[in-house]
């Protein structure tokens, strides 16, 4: 017998989402040891005014996937050692290209800057590789350049992003157990120059970059004991400042920006974000979603902070857990193996608070996340409601189902 309940989590003024689409690319599984696709990567997209998820295609016969990226309606997938073009609406792969050692990649003026490094899959040992960043055409997938070893990044890279015109790759030789390094490098496409800094002992292996409060942030794993942030300035000349956080024995498995100064980071095994304070790379000793399962991937929203964590148990399944900006659990969706990576869709807007905004009156009633008048006795599992009584306050309502 299947019951349906409905949660009221919280009486409150909400700024609900009108952006709608969140885009998980499932790392699947993969055998190792017998050299079995278990399940391939997939790549689907969660609406969130129904909690549902649809996947838009699988990669089969691919081992792996590593990154997506969202621009116009297309994804640009990096995967086992190839890049491809989606088109997000039919799943048809619009370009594809082979690319040894692919790991992840940032769209920049009709280019697809992509950073390399790897494990030959022969020698076990890290892949002999010419160039550690390459650019492609975003729109066929063409190579258009590369940057070699002696202009270039000496070691495999693995993090990559985009901050003022300028492509940031962390650079962590992360395929050499106890080799890794860290260092941060600069390519300026409008002149074709190359620079580095080094983060110290304390900033071995970035794993992850993103760009925050005027600075880009590295996050560094070292050899998997210890996490530091690193906080890169970029101007005339490159300066690093690595700060290492206290109590945390573990390296981070997720990170993403909660607001215009602050970073959240999943350490491994901890339950909970720890955050991070973007003007100095030091921890707050605020945790965000205290009670959470352990994120893979992270995503927030853009507009009212809800956070959206990929978990998994890399074997039989995968889910998204959805976190108010309360720290409440109010939905899970499950995916496919192993959700990695999370891209918002284009243009996160709050359609629901503006149409709020403008009316002298929202009328008493039920509406979805999308502004749209509901029956509840039709609410699905996992749909949220939004109650609004005759005084014009606002209860935001889960919909779940007991078997």
């Amino acid at each position: 017998m299947k019951t349906t309940l409905s949660l009221l989590l919280a009486c409150m003024s909400l700024s609900v989402l009108g952006q709608s689409q969140l885009y998980v690319l499932n790392e699947g599984r993969f055998d190792w040891t017998n050299g079995v696709i278990a399940e391939a990567p997939s790549l689907g997209v969660i609406d969130l005014a129904t909690s549902s998820y649809t996947q838009i295609t699988s990669f089969d016969s691919i081992a792996f996937a590593t990154d997506l990226e969202v621009q116009g309606g297309q994804g640009y997938v990096c995967l086992e050692n190839t890049i491809m073009k989606v088109d997000l609406a039919t799943g048809d792969v619009l370009a594809e290209v082979a690319l040894e050692g692919a790991q992840e990649l940032a769209l920049l003026d009709d280019k697809v800057y992509v950073t390399r490094g790897g494990l030959d899959p022969v020698t076990w040992g890290p892949l002999d590789l010419e160039s550690h960043l390459v650019w492609l055409s975003a729109d066929d997938l063409s190579l258009e350049g590369e940057l070699p070893l002696a202009s270039g990044p000496q070691y495999a890279c693995q993090a990559i992003c985009i901050h003022n015109g300028l492509v940031v790759v962390g650079v962590n030789n992360g395929w050499v157990w106890g080799g890794e390094v860290g260092l941060v490098g600069t390519f300026d496409p409008a002149s074709g120059t190359y620079t580095e800094v080094d983060l110290g002992d304390t900033g071995k292996n970035p794993v992850a970059l993103h760009e925050l409060n005027g600075a880009v942030l590295s996050v560094n794993n070292g050899d998997w004991s210890s996490t530091s942030v690193s906080r890169v300035v970029a101007g005339e000349t490159l300066e690093a400042s690595t700060e290492v956080l206290t109590d945390v024995a573990a390296g981070c498995n997720a990170s993403a920006v909660v607001s215009a100064n602050r970073l959240a980071l999943q350490i491994d095994q901890e339950a909970g974000l720890r955050l991070v304070d973007g003007a100095t790379g030091l921890g707050t000793g605020e945790i965000l979603n205290p009670d959470a399962t352990s994120a893979y991937s992270l995503a927030i929203h853009p507009t009212n902070g809800m956070s959206f964590s990929g978990v998994t148990d890399f074997v039989t399944e995968g889910h998204v857990d959805i976190h108010d900006e309360l720290g409440n659990l109010i939905g899970s969706v499950q995916v496919g193996i192993a959700p990695g990576t999370l891209v918002w869709g284009e243009a996160a807007t709050d359609n629901v608070n503006e149409h709020m905004q403008h009316e002298t009156a929202w009328p008493a009633g039920t509406y979805d996340l999308q502004g749209r008048s509901v029956a509840p006795h039709q609410a699905t599992p996992g749909q949220v409601l939004l109650h609004v009584d005759s005084r014009g306050t606002l209860t935001k309502e889960v919909v779940v189902r007991i078997d």
